[in-house]
């Protein structure tokens, strides 16, 4: 049976991961299809209750839902749950819809070489919104302690901020609101 992969968010047309994906499954000879799914928030539900009936096999989430479909599925592990960010769906072997974080690992792998021997760097991460928790994660993952975050609202700022007291504290991070 042809397994059903996709993405969501909004806007999402502009999306290269049916591209990328299809790109490895026609390669390797998977039988599986991997494409946008477009989707409105009041769809969450729905999308999660495809996996669940196994009409889709996993979606990956972008933005704005990273954080919204949480509330719509059975539990989070890993870096989702000290970002509270997802960006994968899955159904695990009990029958449970999973979400993860691959960005957290994905980001780290990215500059892992450039970060290498860095405890006393100084980072700056721009922007607040949906992947910054996984950046800050993937940064003190690599050694980083002191990062700053700027945004265009001191508001976001202050929410990630709050939002990652727990992070904060668990991780040693010194966030410099500017």
């Amino acid at each position: 049976m042809k397994k059903k992969f996709g993405i969501i968010g909004n806007p999402i047309k502009h999306s290269l991961s049916p591209l990328l994906h299809n790109y490895w499954i026609e390669k390797y000879k998977i039988d599986a299809t991997y494409s946008i799914i477009e989707a409105e928030e009041k769809d969450l539900p729905n999308i999660v209750k495809k996996i669940k009936n196994k009409s889709l096999s996993g979606i990956n989430i972008t933005l704005p839902y990273k954080q919204k479909i949480i509330n719509n599925i059975d539990k989070i592990i890993n870096d989702a749950e000290t970002t509270g960010s997802v960006n994968t769906l899955l159904q695990d072997k009990d029958g449970f819809v999973v979400g993860e974080n691959t960005d957290v690992y994905g980001l780290q792998a990215a500059y892992l070489k450039e970060l290498e021997n860095t405890p006393n760097k100084k980072t700056l991460v721009i922007g607040a919104g949906g992947v910054s928790p996984s950046v800050i994660l993937s940064l003190k993952k690599s050694g980083i302690r002191n990062i700053s975050i700027v945004n265009r609202t001191r508001e976001k700022c202050l929410f990630l901020k709050k939002n990652l007291i727990i992070l904060k504290f668990y991780l040693g991070i010194t966030f410099n609101l500017k």
